[in-house]
């Protein structure tokens, strides 16, 4: 980076983090210029008490509109940053909300992935569920065996069910420590 681009950036730089000081160097600044100027004018110039008011204000007529431009100045570098920063932060949020929906998309999809795993070999279950207590009906032991066997495979049905019918996944904050916690909202 050239000597130039680095000294423009630390005047920019300085004018945004500090421009009470900008404009108060602007103000006294031109308010030292006026008061040399009047001071050389009385110094070589004979000035008569009549127009003594005259000269007064004639060397001192834009220090007022200095004074508004500066207080301008400042209220529009505040203006700028405060909405440089709001821009800032609702680009952060944007971005997090797109990367939390990429992660919930991604959660979702992960699920029924799972689903599908687990549906198939779940099937094959059921089926031979059905022929071991057509093959058991003597022993009881181990129909009972197979009727837990069966209830168990209900849950898990009824578990792929209800991730079935979910329609939408939210993230909430738990803590810090922990991190954010996915809740899901079933379909009806």
């Amino acid at each position: 980076m050239n000597p130039i681009k680095k000294i423009y950036k630390e005047m920019k730089n300085f004018c945004i983090k500090y421009p009470a000081v900008l404009s108060g160097l602007f103000i006294y600044s031109y308010l030292l210029f006026c008061i040399i100027h009047y001071f050389i004018r009385v110094k070589y110039i004979t000035i008569h008490t009549s127009l003594f008011i005259e000269n007064i204000i004639d060397s001192f007529d834009a220090f007022p509109f200095m004074w508004l431009l500066a207080v301008a100045l400042v209220k529009v570098i505040d203006i700028r940053t405060k909405l440089h920063e709001s821009e800032e932060q609702r680009l952060i949020a944007e971005r997090e909300m797109q990367l939390q929906q990429t992660q919930l998309k991604t959660l979702h999809e992960v699920t029924r992935g799972i689903q599908h795993h687990i549906n198939n070999p779940l099937s094959i279950i059921v089926l031979t569920l059905g022929s071991a207590h057509k093959a058991a009906v003597g022993n009881l032991k181990i129909m009972r065996q197979l009727d837990t066997i069966g209830e168990e495979v209900n849950r898990i049905i009824a578990a792929l069910s209800d991730f079935a019918k979910v329609n939408t996944y939210t993230a909430q904050s738990v803590d810090s420590n922990v991190g954010d916690i996915t809740s899901r909202t079933t379909v009806d």
